[in-house]
């Protein structure tokens, strides 16, 4: 992960988690609803949840059945995250996957990516090495902004670097860090470069029936 997007989480983690616990993000009524159903569709009881954060998922996955465990690169959002319930939580950067250090814990039977994955460069290396940390069958859901946010921001169909990613949140966020944005064609295109297909695909609308993300399944 970049040293800027390290840098823009650590001095924003206090906010962000303050902005979460208060339900202060508009569409996550229908995000987070939407990848705690593909986890329950999961076969695998044991999940790695991939950029975890404070933890809300990592939790949710608890509380419906399965066996949760969260990764990190920012302690000050696992610190908070080790407050809120019994889960495991480590600290691990994108880097230490991909250059094969184990997930304690592992293997899992799935992993999970929710909101997560900026970069442009070395998203299928990173999707290989985390397969590879997954049992045979081992699936990974991936949730990411709907490529339908280009339109919606008056910007071109095309994959492209956005310039602050906490720009239209609510929230007192400053220093914010450049995301790689992809249209459908690239992430199709990224995960067939990893060695891995897409083997379930959702789109999710909001109450005005807009899109507002999209959900992967692959293997």
């Amino acid at each position: 992960m970049d040293q800027k997007i390290i840098e823009s989480w650590n001095k924003n983690s206090a906010e962000w988690v303050r902005v979460v616990d208060n339900d202060q993000i508009e569409s996550r009524r229908f995000t987070n609803t939407a990848i705690e159903n593909e986890v329950k569709k999961l076969s695998g009881g044991k999940i790695i949840d991939i950029g975890c954060g404070e933890g809300w998922l990592t939790r949710s996955m608890t509380a419906i059945g399965k066996n949760a465990t969260g990764i990190d690169a920012i302690e000050q959002l696992l610190l908070s995250a080790r407050t809120k319930g019994p889960e495991t939580y480590h600290q691990m950067r994108y880097e230490d996957l991909i250059q094969g250090k184990p997930i304690p814990g592992g293997p899992y039977d799935a992993a999970v990516f929710n909101f997560c994955l900026y970069q442009k460069d070395g998203l299928d290396r990173l999707l290989m090495a985390t397969k590879n940390q997954l049992s045979s069958e081992g699936e990974i859901l991936i949730q990411t902004l709907h490529p339908f946010f280009l339109f919606d921001n008056g910007l071109a169909y095309k994959s492209q670097t956005i310039s602050n990613s906490w720009k239209g949140l609510p929230g007192n966020f400053i220093d914010g860090h450049e995301w790689y944005a992809r249209t459908f064609e690239d992430w199709v295109d990224t995960i067939t470069e990893s060695g891995l297909k897409i083997s379930g695909c959702r789109e999710i609308v909001n109450s005005e029936k807009r899109p507002v993300s999209l959900i992967l399944k692959i293997n």
